[in-house]
């Protein structure tokens, strides 16, 4: 007879990855683009963002980086218009055409020519970082998927209020695999180990059995119950699973093949040994 030590784990299944979309800014739903049930790919677009104010204050941000450039511009010309000035003085001065105060001024305004180009181009930096701040606050108008998955909740329609503390506008789960988790005693944890092969029985289906493996054991005790939390994973490819149904996992600890069985009650204890007793002759 072949022999199977197993140990049994049940719970409710849970997606591997299930992820909240929610809003980033407060606003009116213009838009949104999934139901309950729908299959989204990651970056796919589920809802949007009233954008007007938005669009106007990004329209905004790139005058100011416009005007900002042009003056940076008119501040080179005059910089180096007062860089001829002043090495023209210079020249002047060298040959004692030009008193030194001339030069002396012919320096001054270099430097505040200097000073001003420098400061033109500081202003275009602030200018551009208001315009990737305005970009960034546009693009938050438009919520996408961060995974590939099935929308398991929607909570609001077009034209609702939402703000970033008012939980999620869709859910999104990846139920390509299954979780179930689980607790276990300190003795069957350690005889545990990850990648332990697991068969999977739920009562939606009965009669069916689906393959996972041991994926993870907690590394440290629940102290409230003494207990290790283990997760089961299995491949669910055709959806079958669904968050939330009853399963049951059995875990292959050791198999034993073609080993001799007897009926327990013919095992008993004989002057201190284990003993087995054969029927012979009734």
């Amino acid at each position: 007879t072949d022999l199977e030590s197993t140990l049994q784990l049940s719970g409710n299944l849970l997606p591997q990855s299930r992820v909240a979309v929610t809003a980033k800014l407060p606003g009116t739903l213009s838009s949104i683009g999934v139901d309950i049930g729908d299959r989204v790919q990651v970056g796919q677009v589920v809802a949007e963002l009233d954008r007007r104010d938005i669009d106007a204050q990004v329209d905004a941000a790139e005058a100011v980086v416009n005007v900002s450039r042009a003056a940076a511009e008119v501040a080179e010309a005059v910089l180096a218009n007062a860089v001829l000035e002043q090495e023209r003085a210079q020249n002047l001065f060298d040959r004692g055409a030009i008193p030194k105060q001339r030069l002396d001024a012919a320096d001054t305004a270099r430097r505040s020519a200097s000073a001003q180009r420098d400061l033109a181009t500081a202003n275009i930096a602030q200018a551009e970082a208001g315009l990737r701040r305005a970009r960034e606050t546009l693009r938050d108008t438009t919520l996408t998927s961060p995974i590939d998955g099935v929308i398991v909740e929607r909570h609001y329609d077009a034209g609702s209020l939402v703000s970033p503390g008012d939980g999620p506008i869709v859910v999104v789960a990846d139920m390509r695999i299954m979780k179930l988790e689980a607790g276990v005693s300190e003795l069957d944890a350690g005889r545990l180990r990850v990648g332990m092969s697991a068969r999977l029985t739920t009562q939606a289906h009965p009669g069916q059995t689906f393959d996972g493996r041991l994926a993870a054991i907690a590394p440290e005790v629940d102290a409230r119950n003494r207990h290790f939390q283990v997760e089961v994973r299995v491949a669910n490819p055709r959806a079958i699973l669904l968050s939330g149904m009853y399963g049951a996992a059995t875990i292959s600890l050791e198999q034993l093949a073609q080993v001799i069985t007897v009926p327990r009650d013919a095992v008993t204890t004989r002057d201190g040994r284990r003993v087995v007793l054969r029927v012979n002759n009734d």
